[in-house]
């Protein structure tokens, strides 16, 4: 079945980078999937006063920030069908306009749609991530701000043999079946946990052809997140798949420690499941 990615571009007040573009269209042509590019518009409601408009013009500070918002969708949205096109990848566009406060639930809600959502790594997308990830129901691809060639030839695996991981290999079947090898990292000295499944996943996947093997680690001190990122880019893979653990409370997301590390400072492109 044909595969179906979900690319928002933010516009206000940062815009999404040249990066995330390229490495989109390059994913989807390696996939041989439909890139859909969501340019996100800025609306600002009315909120001006007589005693405001005394200090600053802010019905004009909203028409300034939404006619920045527009260009902005209007010339990611030309970049993203342009390097479509040279690469012979289909970009379908769907726009979004929405008051600021409300990108992050708009985009979770529109990203249902689609098979994997990809995002960008960045301090102003978080709470977009965090929404998309544990509010859209489908698995996120968080790549770095930096260039990737978009083969994906090996997929490292966090494995704990726990229900979210379990969840995240499946999500990340399509990549698992075009890998040249598989391993399932985990870290031994973070939980106990039972790693005949982890064996048994390995086998099956070499079963249905696909060069997979196990590998231990022990995180010893440093962050959970850190330690996965870095045994998997030691082994160069190109992706790392994870379940994401977190819930929401009160509209802020509490994240658990290997999600959290991987959110805060990520080193390869990264497969989050929740």
């Amino acid at each position: 079945m044909k595969q179906h990615l979900f690319l928002p571009l933010l516009t206000y007040p940062d815009m999404t980078s040249e990066f995330i573009i390229a490495n989109a269209v390059a994913l989807a042509r390696h996939m041989q999937a439909t890139l859909t590019v969501c340019p996100v518009v800025i609306t600002i409601p009315d909120v001006s006063n007589a005693l405001s408009s005394l200090i600053i013009d802010a019905a004009k500070m909203a028409r300034d920030a939404e006619a920045l918002s527009r260009s902005r969708a209007s010339a990611l949205t030309q970049r993203a069908l342009e390097q479509g096109k040279d690469a012979c990848v289909e970009v379908c566009v769907r726009e979004i306009k929405a008051g600021e406060p409300f990108v992050a639930e708009a985009l979770a809600e529109a990203s249902r749609a689609y098979d994997f959502v990809l995002l960008e790594s960045g301090g102003i997308s978080r709470p977009i991530v965090e929404a998309v990830l544990f509010l859209s129901g489908r698995p996120l691809i968080l790549y770095p701000a930096a260039p990737f060639g978009g083969r994906l030839d090996h997929v490292a695996i966090a494995w704990d043999g726990s229900r979210a991981a379990a969840r995240a290999a499946h999500d990340a079947s399509p990549f698992l079946e075009r890998a040249a090898r598989v391993c399932l990292l985990s870290v031994t000295d973070e939980k106990p946990f039972k790693s005949d499944t982890g064996d048994q996943l390995a086998e099956n996947l070499r079963k249905s052809g696909v060069a997979a093997e196990t590998v231990r680690a022990q995180a010893g001190s440093g962050p959970i997140g850190e330690v996965l990122q870095a045994r998997a880019f030691e082994r160069r893979a190109d992706l790392l798949v994870m379940g994401g653990f977190g819930h929401s409370r009160l509209r802020e997301f509490v994240l658990g420690g290997a999600t959290e590390g991987v959110l805060a400072n990520i080193t390869l492109p990264v497969l989050l499941s929740h």
